[in-house]
């Protein structure tokens, strides 16, 4: 089981608890594999936060990089993902294939309290996000529509929204924080809000699902850009329930970031999340997890779908580990206004860790959605569609398997029922996804 690619919110607040032989074996195995992870400070960060990343990479270091990482704090890495898809039943005159890459580098240095438990550093993610044709994932589903890349599929939904030409981007660049022993941490500077908002172990789009519907807000929260100005802050209330507030800049750009300071403080709008959330224990942080988060997204910005206006909702999750292994999950949300995809979702699925090997592992999902009334009204007049249903149907199978120390290969299967911006009556989409790192 990787433990360290699953979400770290607020680990070292939590108590050690055992319950059962099941829990032990699980206990064992993350403790045996890494150590740190459970004596780590506060960390409020989803599967793609940089320092979950830099702990996922166990192989041998050159000596160069265990020096800076034990003399001066400083770890860095760099990774090349790539992804490709293509659907058996694109809309008439649609595109069937898309295709895109990824080029990341990442890293964290610790400055100030070392000594203490109470440590602080910088995190920095950049990243240069390319297409490889004329239709990038991010496009495939509907909105190559409104880039100039063409109809794709006609699906109410993103697939792989990671995965775009956007070029080179400020992902993150921000100052983290634990006070309190522990128990408070909070991080400001330049955000990926999906670092902290609605995650769970198998959020990311690096190596979980590559589908928004299983994703962070099951679609159903209106996100805004990443690398934006902002804070967050995460403290345990108890040894059991704690809670994460977060403000940032809706209308910043992480193509644009010397633009933030003017957005942010100048236009003030707002992308505003509270999450209030329950866990069994530190060690099952990980997993066993249920949590309420509210949202809300000020009018105004560039992420409005029809009329410029604002949206707000609330999302849930709740994630067990029944066996060491297999872990069953429930999520969704329900939002109103202008700018979340879903006005209602619903997820249901299972991932089995360390499946075929240690590292290796395979997720399967469902997801009945709802489409944003006005928008799909929209969408349909573009395409003509007849149909006035805003429901869809949505699964997703993959298998991430670990091929050495440097290569990550994840095939995946999805089946779109009734999509919504689509005449045809479903469509298969298959997906390949690469992952070097060197």
């Amino acid at each position: 089981m990787n433990v360290n690619k699953y979400p770290q919110i607020l680990l070292p607040f939590l108590p050690v608890q055992t319950c059962g032989k099941a829990f032990l074996l699980s206990v064992s195995i993350v403790m045996a594999m890494y150590p740190s992870a459970t004596l780590a400070g506060a960390n409020f960060g989803s599967p793609n936060t940089v320092d979950n990343t830099l702990a996922e990479n166990t192989r041998e270091k050159r000596s160069w990089r265990e020096n800076l990482a034990e003399r001066h704090n400083l770890t860095f890495g760099l990774d090349y993902q790539a992804l490709g898809l293509s659907a058996s039943d694109p809309v008439a005159g649609g595109k069937g294939e898309a295709s895109s890459g990824v080029a990341r580098f990442y890293g964290s240095w610790n400055l100030v309290g070392l000594e203490t438990g109470n440590s602080g550093g910088i995190v920095w993610k950049v990243e240069h996000r390319h297409g490889y044709g004329d239709m990038t994932p991010k496009e495939f589903a509907f909105q190559g529509n409104f880039t100039g890349a063409g109809n794709g599929i006609g699906y109410g939904g993103m697939i792989g929204p990671a995965y775009s030409d956007q070029g080179a981007r400020l992902t993150n660049l921000y100052w983290k924080q634990k006070l309190n022993d522990g128990n408070t941490s909070f991080i400001v500077g330049y955000l990926d809000t999906t670092d902290y908002v609605d995650v769970y172990a198998l959020a990311s789009p690096w190596n979980g699902f590559t589908n928004l519907a299983f994703s962070t807000g099951a679609g159903a929260i209106g996100l805004p850009d990443d690398g934006i100005l902002g804070l967050a802050v995460g403290h345990m209330i108890t040894d059991n329930v704690y809670t994460i507030v977060g403000v940032a800049d809706g209308k910043g750009k992480s193509d644009a970031p010397q633009d933030g300071f003017d957005t942010l403080f100048n236009d003030h709008k707002l992308f505003s999340t509270f999450e209030l959330g329950w866990t069994a224990s530190k060690e099952q942080i990980y997993t066993d997890n249920i949590h309420v988060t509210f949202w809300h997204l000020d009018g105004g910005t560039q992420h409005s779908l029809v009329n410029g206006g604002s949206g707000q909702g609330v999302n849930f999750s709740a994630s067990f580990m029944v066996t060491p292994q297999i872990m069953p999950f429930l999520r969704g949300g329900f939002s109103k206004g202008d700018v979340a995809l879903y006005d209602s979702s619903i997820t249901a699925g299972v991932g089995y860790f360390g499946l075929g090997g240690e590292k290796n592992d395979l997720g399967f999902a469902f997801n009945w959605s709802e489409v944003n009334e006005d928008f799909s009204s929209v969408m349909k007049g573009i395409n003509s569609v007849s149909d006035p249903s805003q429901s869809q149907l949505t699964s997703e199978l993959y298998y991430k398997m670990l091929l050495g120390d440097f290569v990550e290969l994840t095939p995946n299967l999805q089946y779109i029922n009734d999509p919504a911006f689509s005449n045809e009556s479903s469509t298969w989409v298959v997906g390949i996804r690469a992952r070097f790192v060197i």
